[in-house]
């Protein structure tokens, strides 16, 4: 295990310092740092370096909140195999060492250090975990207890009993999601339902209200037009009711309460159509 944390070598950290130095820089009006400071970002972390990769990995830890107590313990897993399988861990420490120099030399010894981060002890534990999870005699002892730490984080503030608030995830739990959804249910959904679980998994607002406003429509529709042709007295007497629920049904609505209730119309118009 690593004996101390040392907040230079903080991929999370580091970030968050040269950004929060470029938000002052431009309220103080100094273009030329700021300008500097984010040439520094997009020439030490581009894309496929070891440093875009870590920093990457370390966002979707650091951002995501309020899951399950099981998709916690997933992400975990899929974070400790990302960091066996996609470093260098030499390359990385170099890019960091290279990344340092510039920043001490562009922007004066040390000015980038003096910039406070909130949450710097889970900006730590996230870190030392990441460091330790590359690590083949890691300390068994202490890398559980900050993954642990890092399990209560990612619970924390669970909203998956407030149908009322859209849940919002990071790219790395999306995945994990997508995946373990269609490992379990994709068998047992239409097409059109899965579309509309993707995307509310995805956080994809503006499509969720346009399938939800196609999908309405288009199941009064064909309720209108079954019923032309229908000679079942039951359907005849209540078709009327479930057209006015369908009809009242709110598109703009991005909880997981009418989520449902439109997976409800989608299975709805495939049996009208009998699909």
């Amino acid at each position: 295990m690593t004996k101390f944390h040392n907040k230079k070598r903080n991929v999370g950290i580091i970030y968050e310092q040269i950004v929060i130095f470029i938000c002052n820089r431009l309220l103080e009006n100094n273009k030329k740092d700021a300008e500097i400071a984010t040439n520094i970002i997009a020439k030490h972390f581009k894309k496929n370096t070891q440093l875009f990769k870590e920093h990457k990995l370390f966002k979707a830890l650091i951002n995501t909140t309020s899951v399950s107590d099981q998709l916690a313990t997933s992400i975990i897993s899929e974070a400790k195999k990302a960091c066996n399988n996609m470093f260098d861990s030499k390359q990385l420490e170099h890019e960091k060492s290279m990344l340092i120099k510039d920043l001490n030399y562009c922007l004066g010894k040390g000015k980038i250090f003096e910039e406070k981060v909130s949450d710097y002890r889970m900006f730590a534990t996230i870190q030392t975990l990441l460091n330790e999870w590359r690590e083949k005699n890691s300390n068994f002892d202490k890398t559980t207890e900050f993954e642990i730490k890092l399990h209560k984080r990612l619970t924390e503030n669970k909203i998956e009993d407030r149908p009322d608030i859209p849940v919002k995830v990071d790219p790395l739990t999306y995945k994990i999601m997508n995946k373990k959804y269609k490992e379990k249910y994709s068998s047992l959904l239409n097409e059109t339902q899965s579309k509309l679980i993707n995307n509310f998994i995805n956080d994809d607002s503006d499509t969720i209200i346009k399938e939800y406003t196609v999908l309405k429509d288009l199941c009064i529709k064909n309720i209108d037009n079954y019923m032309l042709t229908c000679t079942n007295n039951i359907l005849l007497e209540k078709h009327n009711i479930i057209r006015n629920k369908i009809k009242n049904l709110e598109t703009n609505n991005l909880t997981k309460d009418n989520l449902q209730k439109f997976l409800i119309v989608a299975k709805l118009k495939e049996e009208i159509l009998g699909e």
